[in-house]
This record gives structure tokens, C-alpha cells and sequence, in this order.
């Protein structure tokens, strides 16, 4: 995750993705997914999109 407070917009990045590694936070996928972002900013989800191959088997 990587924002801007001067554009008030935070962006999420794919794992290794990042522009700059030291002004970047890692976030888990969990955590992204549920991200909130101040009233006023905007979030853009830059994350590569995971596609499965086969269906998860229920347990």
C-alpha cells in the first residue's frame, strides 16, 4: 500500500509490485481486502487479479 496525503489517495499494489519499497506498507490479503480509507480519500486497487484453476473442494 502506498498513499498520497497531498492527492488524498492510497493505492494498493500487488506483492513486489511496489514503486518504492521504502514508502510502501505490506499489507496481507486479508487486511487489503478489507481497507478503509478516510472520508475524502480515494483507494485504487491495483492488485493483480488471483484466478483460480479449479474450484475449491468444500470440507
Amino acid at each position: 500500500m502506498t498513499y498520497d496525503y497531498a492527492s488524498r489517495t492510497v493505492w494498493l499494489h500487488s506483492p513486489g509490485d511496489e514503486p518504492d519499497p521504502t514508502a510502501a506498507w505490506g499489507l496481507c490479503a486479508a487486511h487489503s481486502d478489507r481497507l478503509n480509507v478516510p472520508v475524502g480519500w480515494a483507494l485504487e486497487d491495483r492488485r493483480t487479479p488471483i484466478i483460480q484453476l479449479r474450484p475449491q473442494i468444500a470440507v
